[in-house]
């Protein structure tokens, strides 16, 4: 057999004993086997210290643990009771700043919320105003204008009550709305629904009411073009063209308006606010910028302004009034200045305003007889021919000052169409069969019987206004050969000739003719001349002595 190792001797194996095993508290060591104490004790010191603390069963809990699992208990419970009183609370009332029709509805129930919106809808009334418009609805009661408790209704069925804590933090940290009466809605087309799509009550009678407000919108649009052109922009009081005239040319948009008013009704504003969508665009929608650099070119082109003058006084003025109308727009806008409707202006400038030559005169004899007379050849008659030229020179060089209107027949005066342009005059009233000669200053100078045409032989003295031609002394009238027998069918010696139509009509002396026919206001009809104007001799003689070449004389009935 194989030899075993040597055992240990006690000693040896007491000094292992020793070296490996602590020795007990106070150094007490039992009374047996040291072998044995030394082994335990080497247990002891490697065995975990259960002897220190006592055993702890698997699943026990402190009181300490016991507290917080019953408080998180607790709260879990108040927080389902919040959470649950907040879904019942918000399925029917109203969260915080809910405005229906300007009505303040903040945590009032259905019923209270219903009250609230139909007394904020009693006495409704809307203005639809901007820019020169104006118009007024009023309802007659609240039912005709919002049904209170279908828009109630309709908010709190988009309360979201399984969210209202998040809706309720949303609501309180928004700013409050104004009420719907305190604030305007736009009229702009771009952002409302289309007609058919804005919501309201049955009993609101939506024909009627957009028959009124268009019926307005086409009043206050009958009073504007709704185009852009030169006379539209023009402003005769600042003298040039400006973008807000030519804006106020604009008319209103009937669709948008219709639709931004009815918005207001629902929603029970008080005010529509006209603004630029209220209305048609200009120029197939140019912008305010490119309209206000065409009439800045615009205005370059006008720079002529010049008073037309005749007899001293001014007849009319040609200036950037004026010549706006003779300025086009092309697509571009580009502004172009015509001078070919100058002569067009210039025509009827002189039918209206410089030409009295045969118009309709009104006067007032000192006597107190009005008379109205037309015809003749008296008056007041411009060149047209050049004074065309010399606008079209103006408007080339943009000239300022007067022009003197060129003349082919000047009267006495100018004191403007229809009225009396002579200054001297003898007046001739065939009805009255009498003459008589004012000075310029009015006064009666000399009057007589006179023996006018005869009407009866196709003879009556023309009536007009006419100018004495000439006067002669010793002249002898020469009659026309009516009869075709080659002589003349008079030759009468006058010793006064004072024609006023050619030299074939005039006032002279009738030696032939009876006193007491000038004293018979009917004579002329039986007596009558072939034309002229027959006076007794010495009468003849005074008003030759006085009257002017040039004076005006006037034959009227």
């Amino acid at each position: 057999m194989p030899e075993m190792p040597n055992a240990p001797t006690s000693q040896s194996y007491n000094n292992s004993a020793h070296v490996t095993a602590p020795l007990p508290i106070g150094g007490r060591t039992a009374g047996t086997s040291g072998a044995k104490r030394g082994a335990s004790s080497h247990a002891a010191h490697n065995a975990p210290n259960h002897a220190k603390e006592p055993a702890k069963k698997h699943g026990d809990k402190s009181p300490r643990s016991h507290k917080g699992a019953a408080a998180l208990g607790v709260l879990c419970c108040l927080l389902v009771a919040i959470y649950g009183g907040g879904v019942f609370v918000f399925s029917r009332t109203c969260y915080p700043n809910t405005k229906v029709a300007g009505a303040d509805l903040s945590w009032l129930d259905r019923d209270s919320s219903v009250a609230r919106v139909r007394d904020a809808a009693e006495d409704y009334a809307l203005e639809v105003s901007g820019d020169g418009f104006a118009w007024t609805y009023e309802a007659e009661n609240a039912n005709e204008v919002i049904d209170a408790a279908r828009a109630v209704d309709n908010v709190m069925a988009h309360n979201e009550p399984a969210l209202w804590p998040a809706r309720l933090a949303r609501a309180l940290m928004a700013s409050p709305q104004k009420p719907a009466n305190a604030t305007s809605a736009n009229a702009q087309s771009g952002k409302l629904p289309e007609l058919d799509k804005i919501e309201l009550p049955k009993t609101f009678d939506r024909d009627a009411f957009l028959a009124s407000l268009d019926a307005a919108i086409d009043e206050f649009n009958a009073t504007r073009v709704g185009t852009f052109d030169a006379a539209g922009a023009f402003d005769s009081e600042a003298g040039s063209f400006t973008l807000s005239k030519a804006l106020s040319n604009r008319k209103l948009d009937k669709d948008a308006i219709d639709r931004a008013a009815l918005v207001a009704v629902s929603t029970l504003a008080a005010r529509v606010e006209l603004t630029e969508r209220s209305f048609t665009p200009l120029a197939g929608g140019a912008t305010e910028q490119e309209l206000q650099n065409a009439i800045d070119r615009a205005n370059e082109l006008i720079g002529t302004n010049v008073n037309l003058k005749m007899g001293g006084s001014v007849v009319s003025t040609l200036d950037g009034m004026q010549l706006a109308q003779w300025i086009t727009f092309d697509d571009a806008l580009n502004p172009t200045l015509s001078t070919e409707p100058v002569g067009q202006w210039v025509r009827e400038l002189a039918k209206t305003h410089i030409d009295t030559v045969g118009s309709e005169r009104t006067y007032t004899r000192p006597d107190g007889k009005t008379v109205t007379v037309s015809g003749g050849t008296y008056g007041w008659m411009s060149d047209e021919a050049k004074l065309v030229q010399l606008l079209q020179d103006a408007v080339s060089n943009k000239q300022v000052g007067d022009i003197e209107i060129p003349l082919k027949r000047s009267a006495a005066t100018w004191s403007g169409m229809g009225k009396p342009d002579w200054g001297a005059y003898c007046d001739i009233d065939l009805t009255e069969q009498h003459a008589r000669y004012y000075d310029a200053a009015g006064n009666l100078v000399w009057e007589s019987g006179c023996i006018t045409g005869n009407p009866n032989t196709g003879n009556a003295t023309p009536t007009g206004v006419f100018s004495l031609n000439t006067k002669t002394r010793n002249s002898t009238l020469i009659g026309l050969d009516e009869d075709e027998d080659g002589e003349p069918d008079y030759k009468t010696p006058v010793a006064y000739w004072m024609p006023f139509v050619g030299n074939a009509i005039g006032m002279h002396d009738a030696t032939w003719q009876s006193a007491a026919s000038f004293s018979n206001p009917k004579a002329y009809t039986w007596t009558g001349s072939h034309g002229c104007v027959n006076l007794p001799p010495d009468r003849a003689a005074a008003l030759f002595d006085i009257i002017s070449k040039g004076d005006c004389v006037i034959v009227h009935n």
